[in-house]
């Protein structure tokens, strides 16, 4: 009894430490998947998890964990507003963000997602193999999520969007012939479409032609003091990154397979413009964007 009464005691007494140090944590809540098999950021987070991890001498511990499934408005909201319930995102750079936000200036993934792979049915197969242009693009309706950059970059370059409220539901649409296309980023459509095609044998992934905009992503933070201080720590843990090798590693680790399956430099890539841009972008120096023509996977 007497053992059991001590070791009470010494729970007791270290429980108030223990929720003191969670207490001193920097805390980085992001998005939540929307679903069991969105796996879409996993690269992402694990680049700001290591980024974190090299910075913990100077900032000390850290919390990177999910919050709820937001949209990306309301993402955005809760940012903006310091809530509490959301600190970092990764979102499309825009000339909004820029000016509500503070954000880490390195493209996540290299602008890897701007290479826009399209998500098709097998039945139209051939409709996607006689186009040579543009404007033969044109002829096809695409699909994109409600609040999505994507519907403004798309319908600014004469294209013709139909939205959808839900991420899972946008598979579906397209396998309904809601819409011809859903354009997704290289970074995830195999990923996404391995883990429906059981569930959705109509759908493929069209093998010859990609859609290209500039379409920079960062780790995005609230203009407040402490958003100021987790940007700083994640943009400092980030250059490290750059610095010893690492970012190099963890972006070929995830990403040099679907690059090569999906034969990047080989595709008809389709260029258009991204209106959303602001004057911080670097476009005069994009050393460390992905270019399929100059990227050789390991």
């Amino acid at each position: 009894m007497r053992w059991c009464l001590v070791l009470l005691s010494a729970v007791f007494t270290a429980s108030p430490m223990a929720q003191a140090r969670d207490d001193a944590a920097m805390r980085y809540l992001y998005n939540a998947p929307e679903s069991a098999s969105d796996t879409r950021y996993a690269y992402h987070w694990q680049i700001l998890r290591t980024a974190l991890e090299k910075t913990r001498t100077d900032y000390g511990p850290y919390v990177l964990e999910p919050s709820q499934v937001m949209s990306e408005k309301r993402q955005t909201y809760e940012l903006t507003n310091a809530t509490g319930h959301l600190t970092v995102m990764y979102q499309s750079e825009t000339r909004e963000l820029e000016r509500l936000l503070i954000p880490v200036r390195i493209a996540v993934d290299r602008n890897l997602a701007g290479y826009r792979i399209l998500l098709i049915r097998k039945e139209d197969r051939a409709r996607f193999a006689a186009i040579r242009s543009l404007e033969d693009l044109r002829t096809f309706r695409y699909g994109a999520g409600l609040d999505w950059i994507d519907v403004d970059i798309l319908q600014s370059n004469g294209l013709r969007v139909v939205t959808g409220s839900s991420y899972e539901g946008l598979f579906e649409m397209l396998a309904n012939r809601r819409f011809d296309v859903f354009p997704r980023g290289a970074v995830e459509i195999i990923d996404e479409f391995q883990q429906r095609r059981s569930g959705l044998p109509e759908l493929e992934i069209e093998p010859n032609l990609a859609l290209y905009f500039p379409q920079p992503s960062y780790f995005w933070f609230p203009r407040t003091p402490e958003g100021q201080r987790l940007a700083a720590r994640a943009e400092a843990g980030m250059r490290r990154m750059i610095l010893d090798g690492s970012y190099d590693r963890i972006f070929a680790e995830y990403q040099d397979p679907k690059i090569r399956q999906l034969r990047l430099s080989e595709r008809r890539i389709f260029r258009i413009g991204n209106p959303h841009l602001g004057p911080e972008v670097p476009l005069s120096d994009m050393r460390r964007w992905f270019d399929p023509k100059t990227y050789h996977p390991h």
